[in-house]
């Protein structure tokens, strides 16, 4: 392990993708990790698990809510912080660095300030804050939008920066989980203002906002403003399989999982915004977002990880996507190996020397996913005969693919010298011939990743 964290940037020669402070690329192979409450010493030996069993198949960071009452320094009282929440942080962090592990924290997650028993969830509630317990903040949108409440949020942020802002093995700080869950007129207003005020307070660290799932077009149309804002660092972006309909969700969010992906990575691919994509949450669910999906127990085999975790990147994001279910899915179906498959799969790539591109075609019932660099390029590809409705609603295995070709001639490169194929599901690599401008790929099942030279 490294150990020897340096502050992450986005890239000074090709923003697309983020590097460290001195110049080498750095991949984000990311996952959620919200810190569970509960005693002190069984939950950081808990914590340490996720963090040994995700660093030991090649993850490299962590979205962490630092406002996870766990976690929470102002837990009693505004403007007053908790000393013993404060060593949390620094244990948690000292685990990240045990494990070198890089960690994005967010802010703010709470949605809304009511006493507890007026019909709120007490997973997003601040019940001290509200003036019916003696607080200061007769709503959330008192909170969101006064000139106290902006101050409160960040007074906070000052004595988190005043402790960790030279931190390196931090490498960025959110606003808000999820804003526009909040409120969905308001967040961009203190979206705008906040960005600017918490990189002063974090000069050395990247700087972001959050909104929900992009589910549905009332959500685009939020997306879109969003893309806006020129002093967010980068892009994040939020997408769940979700079978429901209450929000007017749409067919990309009912669908196989590359498809609602690549939908939303490539809605916020703009060309005239040179930007990092980071794929901040996936996961899938029940209608509605009614806890994690009841097909997670059928999928021991990562058939949802697996394209989760791939098709952000071969559709241009700046990493692989990161999950949700952490503890419900991949820790309880033992599915960490798919982090190190994708390590295995962009070993030795840079992402900012190849200035990649991304482009995407469809042929012989495969769906492709490609990024063309200046001397490699690497595309993914997707049986569209299987996916997780096939797999784990149908119960019908995937068939093997055999005799797939493709013709060279669709990345618009024909000077290729060598090609290898990466079977993600055997962990093997396989070098295959160029012929007449076509390359075979071996016989593989559900997907493979192609390297050309």
């Amino acid at each position: 392990m490294n150990n020897d964290p340096e502050f992450i940037r986005v890239s000074t020669k090709y923003p697309r993708y983020f590097e460290t402070i001195d110049g080498r690329p750095w991949i984000p192979v990311m996952i959620n990790l919200i810190i569970p409450n509960g005693e002190e010493k069984e939950v950081l030996e808990k914590t340490e698990i996720y963090f040994k069993h995700f660093s030991e198949n090649g993850g490299n960071s962590m979205r962490i809510w630092i406002s996870s009452p766990f976690l929470e320094i102002e837990d009693q009282k505004v403007g007053e912080y908790s000393q013993a929440k404060f060593n949390r942080i620094d244990s948690v962090i000292s685990l990240a660095q045990k494990y070198d592990i890089q960690i994005k924290f967010t802010l703010q997650h709470i949605r809304s300030i009511k006493l507890d028993g007026e019909g709120v969830a007490a997973w997003s509630n601040r019940a001290f804050m509200a003036v019916k317990n003696g607080g200061p903040f007769k709503s959330i949108g008192d909170y969101i939008n006064s000139p106290a409440g902006k101050k409160a949020y960040l007074d906070r942020v000052k004595v988190l920066s005043e402790r960790y802002k030279e931190n390196k093995q931090i490498f960025s700080w959110e606003l808000w989980n999820e804003m526009d869950a909040v409120d969905d007129k308001d967040w961009f207003r203190f979206s705008a203002e906040m960005l600017d005020s918490v990189k002063i307070l974090f000069p050395n660290h990247l700087v972001a906002q959050t909104l929900g799932s992009m589910h549905s077009a009332d959500a685009d149309q939020r997306y879109e403003k969003f893309l806006t804002l020129n002093n967010n660092d980068y892009i994040t972006v939020h997408r769940y399989l979700d079978p429901g309909t209450d929000w007017g969700q749409y067919d990309h969010v009912h669908g196989p999982i590359d498809l609602l992906i690549s939908n939303a990575i490539q809605f916020v691919y703009r060309p005239g915004i040179m930007k990092p994509v980071s794929a901040n949450e996936h996961g899938a669910v029940e209608a509605n977002h009614q806890g994690p999906s009841k097909l997670y127990p059928k999928d021991t085999l990562g058939v949802f990880i697996h394209d989760m975790i791939f098709a952000p990147f071969f559709c241009g994001a700046a990493g692989c996507g990161a999950l949700w279910h952490w503890d419900s899915y991949v820790e309880k179906q033992n599915l960490w190996h798919h982090y190190q498959r994708f390590n295995r799969a962009i070993n030795g790539i840079d992402p900012v020397k190849e200035e990649f591109v991304p482009f995407t075609f469809n042929h012989d019932s495969v769906r492709f996913y490609g990024i063309k660099g200046k001397n490699t390029t690497m595309i993914w590809c997707r049986d569209t005969k299987n996916n997780w409705k096939t797999e784990l609603q149908q119960g019908i295995r995937p068939e093997i693919r055999e005799d797939l070709s493709f013709e060279l001639s669709v990345t618009n490169r024909m000077n290729y010298i060598s090609a290898e194929v990466y079977d993600p599901w055997k962990d093997e690599w396989t070098r295959v011939q160029i012929k007449n401008g076509s390359v075979t790929l071996p016989p593989f099942l559900r997907s493979a990743v192609i390297k050309l030279n």
